[in-house]
């Protein structure tokens, strides 16, 4: 039985997979370099960096040039008008060659050993989506403060990952500094516009989620700084009503058979009580881990 083990455990030691850093940036002249250095330092030695400037009025595109003609493993995609944070990611996630992808933001930081680590962390998990570590954020005011995405821990099952995912209103943000699988992008269908006010970012997890288990690295190998004019720190309304249609819609579009697509809408509209029959209704009760 041990002799039959060892191919398979030889596959998953030597598994080295082609990584693509992806860094959409648009006017980061001040701040980008050291986030330039940090993936020039990774330890993991298939790293691709790509790089897309998004008709910046500053000096980023000869910045992230001048990185590109020292570093062999960088390229620099140029656009022809501002496409926005979106669309610039999205057409970054189409172009890269790596099985796995990570978004480096022009604002944030990583550890040398970043990749290797959340490589190792999905090695031998072929039904995790993405791996991710804790965050440390620098407020404008330089205040500190750790963010750990700990409710995904050892949460299996889709209908209940989903679920407590939209649970975490503070944490949600972190695993988007995760390494993820590449194949999540066609599946998705990208990162997506919400009506609603939501940040894209947050239906792209959410239906993550929905594809495989979410695995947190429990240390802290990312830093993410705010800056005056952060997306992040734009005060949006949201409303909730038409935000509840726009998860809906990721589930209907989403690859999940279509028993769990109509267990996890029933849940999220709140309409379970009365639409699930009985005999589904149990199913639920036991996807979600529930007692019967």
């Amino acid at each position: 039985m041990h002799v039959q083990s060892l191919p398979a455990e030889c596959s998953r030691l030597s598994w080295r997979p082609k990584v693509t850093a992806l860094l959409p940036c648009y006017n980061a002249a001040e701040f980008i370099e050291p986030t330039l250095e940090c993936l020039a330092a990774q330890t993991w030695p298939d790293l691709e960096i790509l790089i897309g400037d998004d008709c910046s009025s500053d000096s980023t595109l000869d910045i992230v040039r001048c990185f590109a003609s020292k570093q062999p493993n960088v390229r620099v995609v140029t656009r022809g008008s501002n496409l926005g944070w979106m669309e610039n990611s999205n057409d970054l996630m189409s172009q890269a060659q790596g099985e796995l992808m990570f978004f480096a933001f022009h604002d944030d930081l990583v550890a040398p050993a970043y990749v290797e680590k959340l490589v190792n962390a999905l090695r031998g998990r072929p039904n995790a989506i993405i791996a991710f570590s804790d965050v440390e954020l620098t407020d404008i005011d330089g205040s500190k403060r750790l963010f750990a995405c700990t409710s995904m821990t050892n949460v299996t099952g889709t209908i209940k990952r989903g679920l407590v995912y939209l649970a975490d209103g503070e944490n949600w943000w972190v695993p988007n500094r995760g390494l993820f699988r590449a194949e999540a992008f066609p599946r998705i269908g990208g990162i997506k516009k919400a009506d609603s006010g939501a940040y894209g970012d947050y239906l792209w997890l959410f239906h993550m989620a929905l594809l495989g288990d979410f695995i947190r690295v429990p240390e802290l190998l990312c830093w993410k700084f705010f800056k005056q004019n952060s997306l992040s720190k734009q005060r949006v309304d949201i409303d909730h009503s038409v935000m509840r249609k726009e998860f809906v819609n990721e589930i209907w579009q989403s690859d999940l058979p279509r028993w769990q697509k109509s267990l996890l809408v029933c849940v999220i509209t709140g309409h379970h009580h009365h639409v699930v029959p009985q005999g589904a209704r149990s199913m639920l009760r036991k996807a979600l881990g529930l007692s019967q």
